[in-house]
């Protein structure tokens, strides 16, 4: 039969396939270069033709960029060597045409076609069914649920397993100090997936934490190929580490503000409360509690923070206003800087001027101890030739001041 006329009767017998047979296959498959990959493939065939499935059945399939080159002279070694391994995993018997292509690279990107043959029966589907093979690894499918601080939770991690002989290797890291389980799983169009899941209690600790799935398979080459997915938690818990920190100077008069701070997801609520004389007041309901102060706002403060999952106090704090405003405060303490160092001030002034006058009543009696003096001596000059002064002494009448002094 000369390859024309082959290819009328495929096209032929193609029709009839179509109206006597349906074939169920994906319509694109993604694989990875070096690696194998499973085909789902199954048939339905009518009646009175399920009797060539007892007659030696086989499946084949086509590139269709090589189309036009099967069952000729030009369809040479050296295009069959570069088509992919396939290999047919399905019962032909039970219309199960699933199979799988091994040693797969990006040159095997294209869309194929599979063939039927039997004793007396064989025909090409027209249906095609694109494959795309690509260099790099699938990217993990995570699934993570609502995670609860002290509820157990499971993140899954799952990727496609193509080739049943060499499944990926898939893992949790971190691990969360939880157990790790892998499985296989076969999907309803007869491919597999191999998953991880973690088994963990997830505490505050993990929330916002990066945690990456990891899957690893070798190659033909026995050569690693790895692919991660990286995700956060988040998690929910009730309030942690609640405290008050205080803004502003406690006085009479002063502004004051209290602010509740809480690590809680979700953000909580919180209220204020007070405790006076043994009599408990709710003060506040917000994370700021701001107040003028006066002697009613002193007593023992407590914030309450709370969401869904529970509540936290914080410590008491205890505030007590002192009596005296600010501004008297500055007052009295100009009054005690200006006593401080104005005192001193006025002592030496004091000192000085008392050493002034006592040097001045000095000048005086020297003046008049002098006055005195020349009174005497005039007296002594008119009366009497003898000094009082020193009585050794005898003056003249009628001498002189200097002669008086010369000779005492």
């Amino acid at each position: 039969m000369l390859a024309a006329d082959f290819l009328v009767f495929s096209t032929i017998l193609s029709a009839a396939w179509c109206n006597d047979m349906n074939i169920s296959i994906p319509k694109t498959l993604n694989a990875t270069s070096g690696s194998c990959l499973l085909i789902p493939c199954r048939f339905e065939i009518s009646t009175e033709n399920e009797k060539y499935l007892d007659l030696s059945p086989v499946v084949t399939w086509r590139r269709g960029s090589l189309w036009s080159l099967y069952d000729t002279e030009r369809f040479t070694n050296a295009h069959s060597q570069t088509e992919p391994l396939i290999m047919v995993v399905g019962d032909l018997r039970k219309k199960n045409c699933t199979s799988v292509m091994m040693n797969l690279t990006s040159l095997h990107s294209d869309r194929y076609f599979l063939k039927f043959s039997s004793e007396g029966f064989s025909v090409t589907a027209t249906k095609a069914m694109s494959i795309r093979v690509s260099d790099s690894v699938a990217e993990p499918y995570v699934i993570v649920p609502g995670l609860r601080e002290g509820e157990v939770g499971n993140l899954t991690c799952t990727v496609p397993a193509p080739c049943p002989s060499n499944s990926p290797n898939v893992t949790w890291d971190p691990a969360l100090g939880g157990n790790i389980t892998q499985w296989t799983q076969l999907n309803a169009d007869r491919t597999q997936n191999v998953s991880a899941i973690l088994n963990f209690v997830p505490s505050f600790h993990h929330h916002e934490l990066k945690v990456n799935c990891v899957s690893t398979r070798l190659d033909r080459q026995d050569k690693p190929l790895l692919s991660h997915k990286t995700i956060i938690l988040h998690v929910e818990y009730p309030p942690k580490e609640t405290q008050i920190s205080v803004t502003g100077s406690v006085w009479l008069g002063n502004n004051v503000t209290l602010t509740c701070q809480s690590n809680a997801n979700p953000p909580a609520v919180h209220r204020w409360f007070m405790k006076k004389e043994g009599i408990v007041e709710e003060v506040g309901a917000s994370r700021m509690l701001s107040f003028t102060a006066t002697h009613d706002n002193s007593g023992e403060y407590i914030c309450e923070a709370q969401n869904l999952h529970g509540a936290g106090n914080s410590t008491i704090l205890q505030i007590n206003v002192p009596g005296i405003s600010y501004t008297a405060f500055l007052t009295v303490l100009a009054l005690f800087s200006l006593l401080l160092f104005g005192l001193p001030i006025v002592l030496i002034y004091r000192r000085c001027k008392k050493t002034h006058r006592s040097e001045t009543n000095q000048d005086q009696d020297i003046y008049a101890n002098v006055s005195s003096s020349a009174t005497n001596s005039q007296n002594t000059y008119g009366n009497k030739e003898t000094c009082t002064v020193n009585p050794e002494c005898t003056f003249k009448k009628n001498l002189s001041y200097e002669d008086i002094y010369a000779n005492c």
